[in-house]
């Protein structure tokens, strides 16, 4: 019975922990089914996987080593392709954070592998030898259950916290940079924990292995850390500096404005001389005609203004200006003066709308177009976007017909997909606000509207 124990709760240690870790990272809109379920399956199938495992050992004859070692490693392969298949099966992510969310977990099962490996020759070398044929003995099992008490707190907090952050807010096509440095600084540590295990291991030197091994996996999970949380940062930082030359481009149209009414106030004195001097000569109709010379030239408008609220106008010309220049109509109401609402979020919500809306009516040639309602209702900023679109994505959990839905309802890693959506939920929830989401197959049309509280205090 207790070497039955021991190699269930052996295979449990060393699967349990990677099952779960390789689902933890993504959102729960991005499964097939509910995220609760998923983890209840996955621990009882971990738990069935265990049990069945050791009732094999157990009534297979073991007297001979090498037969346990390959009924255990072909288990245990088997039961990593089994969790890998239900891992491609059940997350509908992009495939690139799939891969480096695979090779994340990868590193932690073949970091605590090894470790367990040389702690076992190290301590063990000079005492009595294990004459158990098992996989799991008790030597080995405290082994892992150390190394996982150590381990896992490690990756969880300086590998898992910042990756689920940074699987969130980046897109695929904005990942090549971070999924190029995770695979192959992976790979390199894969090699040179091979390298240390095979080559140097059969040297004996044991002892001298383990510190280079230890350096090795902080080191990497350094890497991690770093490239998760600099690239999130970075992506905050875009953010800011958007938002910071919007409102430039702002302040200089203002500063055109106030000099071009200045040179207009002096024309106009020319003007009014003029028509003075042709008053007094009875030269009417010159006077009519540099009438209408002059009403045809002054009333030119360079671009239009739309609200009195500097940074949403602001917001409103650059987007609206990159929309005509692709040849989307823009329709645009906005009525808004002094906003309680920070010109960053401002710019997280039109910046993210806005380039949807754009991205959408792209992929929708016939007749793009982008309508837009901006005004403030009973203390709340209300936003309306409605846009041209072709098709959108639907997590499982939802259906179109349901009317406006929350931005998890939108799957972010297909085209045309809710690129954006969960910034703008994440930002409107700061100030105690709503978004909804409604897309009208029938008319085409793709319908955002939040509203943002302007009366409570962020937290």
């Amino acid at each position: 019975m207790i070497p039955f124990l021991q190699n269930a709760i052996g295979f449990l240690i060393q699967l349990f922990p990677c099952a779960i870790m390789i689902f933890l990272p993504f959102p729960k809109e991005a499964y097939r089914f509910r995220r609760k379920s998923i983890f209840i399956w996955i621990t009882l199938i971990s738990l069935a996987a265990a049990v069945i495992f050791s009732a094999v050992l157990c009534l297979r004859d073991m007297s001979k080593y090498p037969k346990h070692i390959m009924i255990s490693n072909l288990f245990m392969l088997a039961a990593v392709v089994l969790v890998l298949a239900a891992y491609i099966w059940l997350v509908r992510e992009s495939v690139m954070k799939k891969i480096l969310v695979f090779l994340i977990v990868m590193f932690y099962a073949a970091t605590n592998f090894v470790l367990v490996n040389l702690s076992y020759d190290i301590i063990f070398t000079y005492n009595e030898p294990d004459t158990t044929y098992y996989p799991y003995t008790e030597r080995f099992l405290l082994l892992y259950a150390a190394a996982a008490v150590l381990l896992l707190p490690l990756m969880l907090t300086f590998v898992m916290k910042p990756l689920k952050e940074y699987i969130r807010i980046i897109e695929p096509e904005n990942m090549k940079r971070e999924f190029l440095v995770v695979t192959v600084s992976t790979i390199c540590n894969f090699i040179m924990m091979i390298y240390c295990d095979t080559v140097m291991g059969n040297s004996g030197a044991f002892d001298l292995i383990m510190l280079p091994m230890i350096f090795l996996m902080l080191n990497q999970i350094l890497i991690y850390w770093v490239i998760f949380r600099e690239s999130v940062r970075k992506k905050h930082d875009a953010e800011q500096r958007k938002s910071m030359e919007i409102q430039q481009l702002q302040y200089e149209k203002i500063a055109n404005d106030i000099e071009n009414t200045r040179r207009m106030l002096h024309d106009l004195r020319h003007h009014y001389n003029s028509l003075n001097d042709m008053l007094e000569q009875g030269m009417f109709d010159d006077m009519k005609k540099y009438l209408e010379d002059v009403i045809q030239t002054t009333y030119k408008r360079d671009s239009e203004i739309y609200c009195k609220n500097m940074t949403v106008n602001g917001l409103l010309q650059y987007y609206a200006g990159l929309a005509r220049s692709e040849g989307i109509r823009c329709d645009i109401q906005a009525v808004c003066d002094e906003l309680t609402i920070d010109p960053p979020d401002l710019t997280v919500i039109f910046g993210n709308a806005m380039e949807n809306a754009i991205r959408a009516c792209g992929r929708y040639p016939e007749k793009p177009q982008i309508s837009i309602k901006v005004g403030v209702v009973q203390g709340q900023l209300a936003i309306e976007i409605a846009n041209s679109c072709k098709e959108v994505h639907l997590s499982s959990y939802y259906k179109s017909e349901d009317g406006f839905l929350p931005a998890e309802a939108f799957l972010s890693d297909h085209k045309g997909g809710g690129y954006g959506l969960r910034s703008i939920s994440d930002t409107a929830q700061k100030y105690h606000g709503s978004v909804g989401f409604k897309f009208d197959a029938e008319k085409n049309i793709f319908i955002s509207r939040i509203r943002l509280n302007m009366c409570m205090v962020k937290p």
